[in-house]
């Protein structure tokens, strides 16, 4: 019956290494659901999770001695290599690389799924080649799988031709850590790797398989050279299934001990990070620099032009001229007199102060520069940059990462002294293996897994405490920049009145001009209108060509006060009594009123069409704020409608 069962199994084995594509559903023995291994096999499909070109598929494997494999690129070299007719190995480690610590595994699909339908490898072992695809972030989540087959009742899957006995131990997990990378052109030294393992022990005969996956060929190069110098990795050692487990140990020993080993040196990159982008503004004399006259000078007018630059108006501007003092002064008197200038003052900058005559009288040291009053501001501006804010988010998310792979780290390792601590009490291991000899070395490696859990507890409290300082420099940061924006605030909000204040002098003095500009203006009309009126009467009386045009009454000589209406002598007296000629008179008046009339109105038609206009531009343009147009049936009601053009807006 035990070799008809045998005989079954090897005609099942046959037939799911002929569906290797169908993994994980081709397996024999599994305890994974159907629709969790229909999950599997659809997820195997994606196209990120193998590279297409690169490949790094090698193993290791231990007859007499450890050899290592040849170049295995291809599924037919590793199906030829792997057949075990002429005797399966006591251990075969094979290794997978990818291409980087984010890039595809450097091997096929098909070799793969052969591979571990070949040794009926446990489903769940997919949930870390999964893992290992192209991304753009670094995996940080590790986990711990199992599926032994240890108890009385376990089913059996025993390939006599094989040497497998079918009662085993299987486990898989991943660990996380930092590496520093090699290229110092990279922009994060510190990238986050993880390496897979997946392990599988016969109980029987200590027959071994491992599986190891890594970005790099780290784990690959100090296994190698482990087997040649320690002492229960030679060759010559592993002769038996206890010291075929003991060795095992010591693999995993390796893995446990790669997670933690540059935690320490990562902290202090970290810690010195955050003191390089705090520690400034920590100690910055920020009451210092936000007086206001460090505001004023980096952020008034006089400080910077358009161009951002320093000017000089007498250099920047040829027109600008400066007048000599006697003429300011000259000046000065002629405003005063033409009632021009008033008593009032427009800003405290109107009167010489102490300062001006001090520097006049060369008393005064040349003030410093305003790009030097502005290097308090523009320092604490540089010292808190809104990219310093960003260096110390992306520390925040580094160190938070650091505290979540710290943490998945430690679940994995308790899940696996958890694992083998119940693995040596199970009936087939009792049954088969001999418990004094691995029970010390077993006790040897959970010990170690204790003590790697210490440090990583210590690597933890360490990065808490940064966590809280880098927490503290943050909110040192918002709140000087919040200070230091109230502070500005508060500067503009003063200078702000200051020139509401200066606003409301203009306006006074605008408004004591306008009086005198109103009254002047009345003068000048009635200038006007007089010289209106008078204008006619003068251009006649003294025209010397208007004798021609009545030659009948005025002689080419005469004038019309030289025609006979006022006779004078010599001395400027007249020669006889007032004599008025009538004819005289009238041709004056004939000529001059219609001439004043037309003058007076052509003035007044022209002065009442312009002030027509004038209102009519303004009607046109100042509109009333209230003026909106009435919102459209489901159209935006934000339009205004500009009197007398009918625009909208």
């Amino acid at each position: 019956m035990a070799s008809q069962s045998a005989m079954d199994c090897a005609v099942r084995f046959e037939e799911s290494v002929n569906r290797t594509s169908d993994y994980p559903v081709n397996l024999l023995r599994t305890e994974a659901f159907g629709h969790t291994l229909e999950s599997y096999r659809r997820r195997l499909n994606s196209n990120n999770i193998f590279d297409e070109k690169y490949r790094s598929l090698a193993c290791i494997n231990l007859y007499e001695n450890f050899d290592l494999s040849k170049n295995l690129n291809t599924v037919d070299k590793l199906s030829s290599y792997i057949d075990e007719e002429d005797g399966a190995p006591l251990w075969r480690m094979v290794f997978v690389q990818a291409a980087s610590s984010r890039g595809a595994l450097g091997c096929s699909k098909e070799q793969l799924t052969y591979l571990l339908t070949y040794y009926q490898v446990m489903p769940s072992f997919l949930d870390f080649v999964l893992n290992f695809s192209t991304r753009g972030a670094p995996v940080a989540h590790a986990s711990f799988r199992h599926e032994n087959y240890l108890e009385k009742n376990s089913p059996e899957l025993a390939l006599p031709e094989f040497k497998r006995s079918g009662i085993q131990i299987q486990h898989a997990f991943n660990l996380l850590s930092i590496e520093r990378t090699r290229n110092e052109d990279e922009m994060n030294q510190w990238p986050l790797r993880q390496v897979a393992m997946y392990h599988s022990f016969d109980v029987t005969n200590g027959r071994s398989l491992w599986i190891i996956l890594k970005g790099n060929q780290l784990m690959a190069r100090r296994i190698l050279a482990a087997t040649k110098s320690h002492r229960h990795l030679k060759a010559s050692e592993i002769e038996s299934p206890e010291t075929s487990f003991i060795a095992g140990l010591q693999i995993q020993t390796m893995m446990v001990e790669w997670c933690s080993e540059s935690w320490a040196e990562y902290i202090d990159y970290l810690e010195a990070e955050v003191a390089q982008n705090t520690m400034e503004g920590e100690a910055a004399p920020v009451e210092k620099m936000v007086r206001p006259e460090e505001i004023e000078s980096l952020h008034s007018p006089r400080a910077t032009n358009t161009w951002g630059s320093q000017p000089d108006s007498s250099l920047t501007n040829p027109r600008r001229r400066t007048f000599p003092r006697s003429s300011s002064d000259l000046l000065a008197i002629i405003r005063r007199m033409s009632g021009l200038e008033t008593g009032i003052s427009t800003s405290p900058r109107d009167e010489p102060s102490e300062k001006d005559v001090e520097a006049s009288a060369g008393l005064v040291v040349e003030p410093e520069s305003e790009e030097d009053k502005g290097d308090k501001l523009a320092e604490l501006e540089k010292q808190f940059s809104f990219e310093k804010f960003q260096k110390l988010s992306l520390l925040g998310r580094d160190i938070e990462q650091a505290l979540v792979v710290i943490e998945q780290n430690k679940g994995v390792l308790q899940a696996i002294g958890e694992h083998y601590r119940s693995v040596v009490e199970s009936y087939g291991f009792t049954t088969n293996m001999k418990k004094d000899l691995y029970d010390s070395d077993l006790t040897t490696f959970l010990a170690k897994i204790r003590s790697i859990e210490r440090d990583l507890d210590r690597h933890y409290g360490r990065i808490q405490t940064l966590s809280r300082a880098l927490e503290n420099a943050k909110t040192v940061f918002t709140t000087l920049l919040q200070y230091k924006s109230e502070k500005v605030s508060e500067y503009f909000a003063n200078s702000a009145r200051t020139s509401s204040n200066r606003m409301e002098l203009m306006t006074q003095k605008m408004h004591s001009i306008a009086i005198r500009t109103e009254q002047e203006t009345v003068s000048m009309h009635v200038i006007t209108i007089f010289t209106l009126i008078f204008l006619p009467g003068t251009f006649i009386a003294v025209w010397t060509k208007f004798p021609r045009l009545f030659p009948h009454l005025l002689t080419s000589a005469q004038t019309l006060f030289s025609s006979g209406v006022f006779n004078w002598n010599d001395d400027g007296n007249l020669d006889s009594e007032w004599v008025i000629r009538d004819s005289a008179l009238k041709l004056f008046f004939s000529v001059s009123l219609p001439m004043m009339v037309i003058i007076l109105s052509a003035w007044s038609v022209l002065y009442f069409y312009m002030r027509r206009k004038r209102k009519d531009e303004e009607r046109k343009w100042v509109l009333p704020v209230t003026e909106q147009q009435p919102p459209a049936a489901g159209g935006d009601n934000s339009g205004m409608v500009i009197r007398g053009e009918n625009l909208q807006m």
